[in-house]
């Protein structure tokens, strides 16, 4: 998979689970400033780290 594909897939993925870690992170933190901060950052990170990840298993996978 290129990385401008892989890319979209992961921003689409992100989107899906921004929507329900905000939600789970309201009923925890009873506050959506303080939920959808919390949702940004780790959605931000995970965006990321998928796409090394999936970098890492199409290496693995080729072989």
């Amino acid at each position: 998979m290129n990385t401008k594909k892989l890319f979209y897939k992961s921003i689409i993925w992100q989107a899906i689970g921004f929507i329900w870690i905000s939600i789970l992170s309201f009923i925890w933190f009873g506050n959506w400033i303080n939920s959808l901060s919390f949702s940004l950052v780790t959605i931000v990170i995970s965006l990321f780290i998928y796409v090394v990840y999936e970098k890492v298993w199409d290496k693995f996978i080729k072989k």
